[in-house]
């Protein structure tokens, strides 16, 4: 057996649900939030172990009376705030059931150290003209032990051509649906890919792809949608949109609508921490761990009298 196949022997992460994680917690205990660039080496089909990104990478499940259903990637951006593919949210009628209040999504985010965040989605926000989402979630698991919460650190660059993108995201085995239970092992699979852009579509590419995007030259396997996507400086720059069995080419939208096109509503950290009111994630900003790579890119501008809000793109 090799190195790598046996790192993969031992590769999983296992939590325990909780209805009140915070009593975990001493009275004003600090919490931290570090935004990271994360910076990958090797090449396509290197193993990448379960919890490389540090509780970054998400794996989306929505429970209903059918079974727990894993399907789609997300990414953390802020404290309980994560970022996710809105076409997932809609496959199979789980927004519909959500809106219902007939299912709830839970989201999983496996650690280094073989444990796994598990984070309970309490409000949604569709971003106008995209295909992404913004969560709101409340930590549903225990703490870690250092009280260390890990984001991305994004950017509002415009990737250029040729540039070399990472696509990340975790896939479950099979269609992703297990029976209820008490105590479930739902398998996933890590995926890194690299991917050189090949176009850009700063307005848009049709309907499904609204919003701008990004053709790179790279084949992700199915049930990844919604994974972060890197540039070559560790900044998250979009989220994995569409791909195509066989084909040797994926999209992905940038992530610039959801920093100013939605209102996130944080529902966490618990009282007494304080959260700031709802606003873009462009408003919440660094003030409560949402780092964003030069913000002025965009900038007040009033033609004709009428205040809007300008993306100059840079490079």
């Amino acid at each position: 057996m090799t190195k790598q196949q046996a790192s993969k022997e031992i590769d999983y992460a296992t939590t325990v649900a909780q209805l009140d994680p915070e009593q975990e917690l001493a009275p004003a205990e600090p919490i931290t939030f570090v935004a990271q660039r994360l910076l990958f080496e090797g090449s396509n089909g290197d193993y990448m172990r379960v919890g490389a990104q540090n509780g970054i990478l998400l794996a989306l499940s929505f429970r209903d009376r059918d079974g727990h259903h894993t399907y789609g990637s997300g990414v953390m951006v802020g404290p309980g705030l994560a970022l996710c593919a809105a076409h997932v949210l809609h496959e199979h009628d789980f927004y519909g059931k959500l809106q219902r209040d007939e299912a709830t999504l839970v989201v999983q985010a496996p650690l280094p150290d073989g444990g796994m965040l598990l984070w309970t989605v309490l409000r949604m926000a569709l971003v106008p003209d995209s295909d992404l989402a913004v969560l709101s979630m409340a930590l549903t698991s225990s703490y870690p032990a250092d009280r260390r919460f890990m984001t991305a650190s994004l950017t509002t660059r415009m990737p250029v051509l040729d540039d070399v993108l990472t696509v990340t995201g975790l896939s479950a085995a099979g269609d992703g649906t297990e029976a209820i239970a008490s105590s479930m092992r739902i398998e996933m699979a890590p995926q890194c890919q690299l991917g050189r852009v090949i176009d850009r579509y700063p307005n848009g590419r049709d309907r499904r792809l609204p919003g701008p995007c990004l053709a790179i030259e790279c084949a992700v396997p199915g049930g990844t949608s919604g994974g972060p996507v890197f540039d070559s400086r560790g900044y998250l720059v979009g989220l994995l949109s569409a791909s195509y069995d066989g084909a040797e080419i994926s999209f992905v939208s940038h992530l610039w609508p959801a920093l100013v096109r939605a209102q996130a509503c944080p529902v966490w950290p618990p009282v007494p921490y304080t959260r700031p009111a709802p606003g873009t994630l462009l408003q919440l900003g660094s003030a409560f761990g949402v780092s964003i790579e030069r913000p002025d890119a965009f900038r007040l501008c009033t033609p004709q009298g009428v205040i809007s809000l300008e993306y100059v793109a840079w490079e």
